[in-house]
């Protein structure tokens, strides 16, 4: 047979080989696309169809390694969080300096994963992941002396706050930029002239400046939330 006639039918015969086979994929290269399609999508938009066309297969072969879209969720949930670790603690630090450090801990985690925001909880379930990142804050909060429902609720309350900061921060500075007062021209004359006094301000404001006078307003709270056995001590 002429080689260039064998090389064609060989050619041939591995694109009918690969005719309606999906592409080789692991749990790793699974994970990896969805935490990149995450970027760019909600939560609401993700599935296991378009994290599928990203590998060049079907969402069939997605189900050998997870059973359903939450499960896909919950496992790039775990993958983020588990990036996150404390800085070692000083001799005799205290508590303000721990809930510090997990603050600006998981400020840098979440400029790695913005997506972190969107995963740690799906369908009112709290990732696993999330909870071993903020058993940090209740060790804190107990070793303060809370306990039972003050303890549930102020750990509840830090946590919560300081994602909100974070996300913020993290996915969208513009609100305390220039930009946010793009359109001050249409507000009433003496609403823009507060507004237009400020202006100059909000430049200068950066996320170190909102994320260290949030997190002192924070701690101060807690501060304040402190159970009277402890302050007496």
């Amino acid at each position: 047979m002429d080689a260039r006639v064998e090389a064609s039918t060989g050619a041939r015969r591995a694109r009918r080989a690969r005719v309606g086979r999906p592409a080789r994929i692991s749990r790793e290269a699974i994970l990896a696309e969805s935490l990149k399609l995450l970027e760019n999508c909600s939560v609401e938009q993700f599935t296991l169809a378009s994290v599928a066309r990203r590998l060049g297969t079907v969402s069939m072969a997605l189900y050998n390694y997870f059973p359903s879209r939450e499960a896909l969720l919950a496992e790039v949930a775990s993958e983020v969080c588990k990036q996150f670790r404390m800085p070692d603690p000083v001799a005799g630090q205290d508590w303000k300096k721990t809930l510090a450090d997990w603050t600006w801990t998981l400020y840098e985690l979440g400029k790695r994963y913005p997506m972190m925001f969107k995963v740690t909880g799906v369908d009112g379930k709290t990732s696993a992941g999330w909870l071993a990142i903020t058993h940090v804050v209740g060790e804190t909060l107990y070793e303060l002396g809370f306990r039972g429902k003050e303890l549930a609720l102020t750990k509840w309350l830090f946590c919560c706050q300081v994602m909100n900061l974070l996300h913020i921060e993290v996915t969208d500075m513009g609100y305390h930029s220039q930009i946010s007062l793009a359109r001050v021209e249409e507000l009433a004359p003496e609403q823009q002239r507060f507004f237009l006094m400020l202006r100059p301000y909000h430049e200068k404001i950066s996320s170190g400046d909102v994320l260290r006078e949030g997190l002192a307003d924070l701690i101060g709270a807690v501060e304040r939330r402190i159970p009277q056995r402890r302050r007496g001590r």
